[in-house]
């Protein structure tokens, strides 16, 4: 049987690969004569052929989780995308001189110097209580800072934060950790893998966008017209408060989504007929160029979206050409959707 960790599920964590319930070291460890430690938040797996991790593994206690007081608060938004994780660093274990620091650092330097072959994959974890862990994704190095915080003492304690970008697979086989332990085979990754350490091409989750050299996401809409909330609710109003595509009707997740971009008509933020609602996870697909509607109010899906996300693939590739259905009272003029699709290439 393949183990897989898959995004968003949990997992039991004992803390012994010698616990037969154990689905964290255990899994990680299968067949190899060595592991990862059950040694903090910064875990490394050792590679038979090299001195680079096969796997770096990164755990991130939830409040109350760990034992001891950590001023450092990590930010897992893996809704989107990214992820920043505070390495090791306290008075007693300067931050450049941590030996767990150095392995991170390492790979952020190696993946700056285009040695992306050199990267080892980074699974990141969250313990939202003990015995348990729960993925949060395959990710990559982005950038990293250095900030500092004050001990009880006065003393400044400064640590590096390290900024990751998740990569658009939902699930990743521990038999390629194994491989990379082993032998260094790197075959059996996931596809965006392959392609990020090939090309440097970074596919972010959960919508599989494509990011810039320096880690931005490409969208259409950089600077926005401001939109007044009468607009807004009276556009929800007409919608009956539903995203367009999936029916998601919790207010707080749903957006204005613009036909032509604010930023290049400004002129028609408040045109009724140039809106229509979306979910955020929809309306940043949209915005992205993922996908369309055309002037027949038919899903047209770009060639290249291929998501990982279930939730994104059920519900615009897996209905390309399925005409969406809009209420009485809302409209999107055609000449606005035509002049949208005029400019994308794949179209």
């Amino acid at each position: 049987m393949t183990h897989r960790f898959r995004l968003g599920e949990r997992y039991r964590d004992t803390g012994s690969f010698r616990n037969a319930d154990d689905q964290f070291l255990r899994w990680i460890r299968g067949p190899l004569s060595s592991g990862i430690k059950n040694t903090g938040g910064i875990r490394d797996l050792g590679a038979d052929r090299s001195d680079t991790p096969a796997a770096l593994v990164l755990v991130s206690n939830d409040g109350g989780v760990s034992q001891h007081d950590d001023p450092w608060e990590d930010t897992l938004a893996v809704n989107a995308g990214y992820i920043s994780y505070w390495g090791d660093a306290k008075a007693d274990n300067p931050y450049d001189e941590s030996a767990q620091n150095r392995k991170i650092k390492h790979a952020f330097d190696d993946a700056a110097a285009g040695r992306r072959e050199d990267v080892p994959p980074v699974l990141v974890f969250r313990k939202p209580e003990s015995g348990v862990v729960e993925f949060c994704g395959l990710c990559v190095p982005d950038h990293l800072e250095i900030h500092a915080y004050q001990a009880d003492d006065g003393a400044q304690v400064p640590n590096y934060r390290f900024h990751f970008s998740i990569l658009n697979t939902e699930a990743v086989p521990v038999t390629w950790l194994q491989g990379r332990a082993q032998q260094n085979d790197d075959s059996a990754g996931p596809d965006v893998w392959q392609r990020w350490v090939q090309t440097g091409e970074l596919a972010q989750w959960p919508t599989g966008e494509p990011l810039d050299a320096e880690g931005r996401v490409r969208r259409y809409e950089t600077t926005e017209a401001v939109v007044s909330d009468a607009f807004r609710e009276a556009t929800f109003e007409r919608y009956d408060h539903a995203c367009t595509i999936t029916g998601i009707r919790e207010d707080p997740l749903l957006d204005l989504a613009h036909v032509l971009p604010r930023s290049q008509r400004a002129d028609l933020a408040e045109h009724p007929e140039n809106v229509f609602v979306l979910n955020s996870l929809h309306h940043r697909a949209f915005d992205a160029a993922l996908f369309t509607v055309d002037s027949d109010y038919r899903i047209r899906t770009s060639p290249s979206f291929d998501p990982a996300h279930p939730f994104l693939h059920e519900t615009i590739v897996e209905r390309e050409g399925e005409r969406i259905v809009l209420p009485t009272d809302a409209r999107v003029r055609d000449a606005f959707l035509d002049e949208l699709n005029a400019g994308l290439s794949w179209l």
